[in-house]
């Protein structure tokens, strides 16, 4: 499975989670939100570029939590459109994160 894709100038990710699932929300948001990054600098796409987030919460009543995250890491850039969603994730996760970006000329 690709972790992300660029194809006729649009760029997608998967549903990123984190890999250390004894973090808090916050951490595997951050740890998430780290590897889109990685993602993302390999498709030479940043964060002007991102047009949508999809986050989806196993407890939604961390969204403040997750807001003060995400926040953080588009400090300085215009929000792309998000939405967020309570979901049953699997094992421990208790994030994950698609994102999605037009790919610069």
């Amino acid at each position: 499975m690709s972790l992300a894709v660029s194809y006729r100038g649009l760029f997608e990710t998967a549903g990123i989670v984190a890999d250390d699932l004894q973090q808090d929300v916050q951490g595997q948001l951050r740890q998430a939100l780290s590897v889109i990054d990685g993602l993302m600098v390999q498709a030479n796409v940043g964060k002007a570029q991102l047009t949508r987030v999809q986050m989806w919460l196993a407890d939604y009543r961390h969204f403040d939590l997750v807001n003060e995250v995400y926040d953080a890491w588009l400090q300085g850039c215009a929000k792309p459109v998000r939405a967020c969603v309570g979901a049953a994730l699997g094992a421990d996760y208790l994030v994950e994160v698609q994102v999605f970006a037009v790919c610069p000329e």
